[in-house]
């Protein structure tokens, strides 16, 4: 509940090449009630949103075939916005900066506490809800 009304489930695809990170994130948000997809690169996240929308897709950059930054650009054209949160090991400042400037709602460092991954994507939905009119 937000504000005491019911909310929807939030929508939510992991985009993640590394499986065995990827099912302890998917397996993780699973059990905190969000309906959660996954992804192994760009283009099955493509797949995925064509089938149909979520909420937040959570954004690992260091992907095959194609960067992360790519596939931010590309979410950030769509006409049907999605909130962003990378998940990513790049950590240096200017690649945060970059994370940010193409469009990242949030940028965390792996490795990653699940809490704060899931109040990342509860945030990132609210604010886009609420077009970052929040409270």
């Amino acid at each position: 509940m937000i504000d005491g009304k019911p909310t929807e489930p939030i929508e939510v695809i992991v985009v993640e090449d590394d499986p065995d990170l990827r099912e302890e994130v998917v397996d993780f948000l699973a059990g905190q009630g969000v309906r959660v997809r996954e992804a192994r690169s760009g283009a099955e996240l493509d797949r995925l949103l064509g089938e149909a929308p979520a909420d937040v897709v959570v954004l690992d950059l260091g992907l095959p075939n194609e960067d992360g930054i790519a596939v931010a650009n590309r979410l950030r054209s769509r006409a049907e916005p999605v909130g962003i949160v990378m998940m990513t090991a790049r950590a240096r400042v200017e690649e945060r900066i970059l994370g940010y400037d193409t469009g990242a709602d949030v940028y965390l460092v792996k490795p990653v506490d699940y809490g704060e991954l899931l109040a990342a994507i509860r945030a990132t939905r609210r604010n886009r809800a609420t077009g970052g009119q929040d409270g």
